[in-house]
């Protein structure tokens, strides 16, 4: 894709959409869990391709939805493995499951799978799953929401596991409203600033859409973003897209998720092919 930046010439960046998720429609194949959230426009993988496409995106990392499917990644892993030349896929486990810890394995050695999502390390069972994470050379994608309350236990495991690439979900799913957070903005991004001290702690910048209160360009969440870019810098920033946006955009299309980065937050040529494309190249595809 050429992105454009204010006043700059047209550059080529290879873009990676760090955080789609996909849904298939064989429910018989992949059952869901009951009362799953529908994902409100058609998700399959070919589905994302397209967008993908439109958008010129060239590679993803499919996010395994727990919220359609549990614990059972099975249609993230044979997507990943049926589309390693352009994806590959993070699975969502259960710490507290030792049996998982095979199942990462597995996906890891079998099906081209590069990451783990789950809760923050906060018991032995997530301890161990993040370790087995660090040997495998797996990315862990730390979902708390917005546990504040979980950045010791995110602090101590990435001190002492210094060679694991841990990335927060959503940047504690920051949000320009005060009025229906736990926390408000500033708390969440000082622990963001806290934990940016940690050089292989990265920061996933997905809350443009689903943290503003207004219609895009989303400018409430402009100055938010870019304090996020400035505490850990381009290099451990990723972009992606919340696809399907339908659910997790608020109606914010996927191709305004990506202009917002490359039309909207003013950022130079070199900072959206970090965080466009080439941070999320070293975590997942190097």
């Amino acid at each position: 894709m050429h992105v454009m930046v204010q006043g700059a010439v047209d550059q080529s960046v290879n873009i990676v959409d760090a955080h789609p998720h996909i849904y298939s429609s064989d429910k018989s194949r992949y059952p869901t869990i009951d009362d799953p959230w529908e994902p409100g426009e058609p998700a399959e993988v070919a589905d994302l391709k397209a967008r993908m496409d439109d958008s010129g995106v060239s590679r993803a990392v499919f996010i395994q939805t727990g919220t359609y499917y549990g614990w059972d990644n099975r249609y993230v892993m044979t997507s990943t493995r049926a589309n390693s030349d352009w994806a590959t896929g993070v699975v969502t486990l259960n710490p507290e499951d030792p049996a998982h810890l095979d199942v990462l394995t597995d996906a890891a050695e079998n099906y081209n799978v590069r990451g783990l999502r789950g809760a923050g390390p906060g018991s032995e069972g997530a301890y161990r799953l993040w370790t087995r994470a660090r040997d495998l050379g797996v990315v862990v994608n730390c979902m708390v929401l917005d546990d504040l309350d979980a950045v010791p236990a995110i602090e101590k495991i990435a001190t002492d596991l210094d060679d694991l690439q841990i990335v927060i979900d959503h940047c504690f799913m920051l949000s320009a409203s005060n009025m229906t957070q736990t926390h408000t903005l500033d708390a969440k991004i000082a622990a963001l600033e806290r934990l940016s001290a940690l050089p292989n702690i990265h920061a996933k910048v997905t809350p443009g859409a689903h943290g503003s209160q207004r219609v895009y360009p989303h400018e409430d969440m402009h100055d938010p973003l870019k304090r996020v870019i400035d505490a850990f810098g381009p290099n451990r920033c990723v972009w992606g897209s919340n696809f399907p946006n339908a659910l997790w955009s608020k109606g914010t299309s996927y191709d305004q998720n990506l202009t917002l980065f490359t039309e909207e937050l003013g950022l130079s040529t070199s900072d959206q092919e970090a965080i466009l494309g080439g941070t999320a190249m070293r975590l997942w595809f190097s």
